[in-house]
């Protein structure tokens, strides 16, 4: 609020009981409710201060209304959302990819899971990565079985260790890109 002005006695009273009252307020939204307001009382006799603050109404009042519409802390306001995290993205891509050697089978599966319960991710993104990740993991079985007890052998197993590596490293970065995306129409 500017000091410099011509405020009546009723006026000025207004201005710092409005001010005390928005002293929860955050410091830009109370500077402008009180710069506005003051503009309205600026000048004014004291009739006519009497009948504007009358119209302005309690600056207890004011000050609900203004609580109500700042946003509480930490929610970004609306049109300026928050940075959204990567830390669950990542660590279902790190489950995926190497639960398919370090707990074979279950490791997998629970990077999975994490896969599904995802709530920042849009539903075909979801299933769009559980299906390649699935895709690669039977390949990989495939070619392990079709290749068991024949020369090819040791190529069999390259491809059941690299396919789901190389597949799943993948779909772990188109997860991390998809996290926290708008959902298409």
């Amino acid at each position: 609020m500017s000091s410099t002005g011509s405020f009546s006695p009723s006026s000025r009273r207004y201005l710092d009981e409005l001010e005390s009252a928005l002293a929860a307020a955050p410091a830009a939204l109370r500077a402008d409710i009180l710069t506005d307001i003051a503009d309205e009382l600026n000048g004014l006799d004291e009739d006519a201060s009497r009948a504007r603050i009358a119209v302005l109404g309690d600056p207890r009042a004011i000050a609900a209304d203004a609580a109500a519409e700042a946003p509480a802390p930490g929610i970004p306001a609306p049109g300026n959302p928050a940075p959204v995290s990567k830390a669950y993205p990542t660590a279902a891509a790190i489950v995926l990819t190497a639960g398919w050697y370090v707990v074979p089978i279950v490791g997998w599966i629970a990077g999975l899971v994490m896969i599904g319960v995802g709530k920042l991710w849009a539903p075909q993104v979801r299933v769009a990565s559980a299906v390649v990740s699935v895709a690669a993991a039977l390949v990989a079985l495939a070619a392990l079985l079709v290749m068991r007890g024949t020369d090819l052998w040791p190529l069999g197993l390259a491809v059941f260790l690299l396919v789901p590596l190389i597949a799943n490293i993948f779909v772990g970065g188109y997860l991390r890109r998809q996290w926290g995306l708008p959902t298409p129409a």
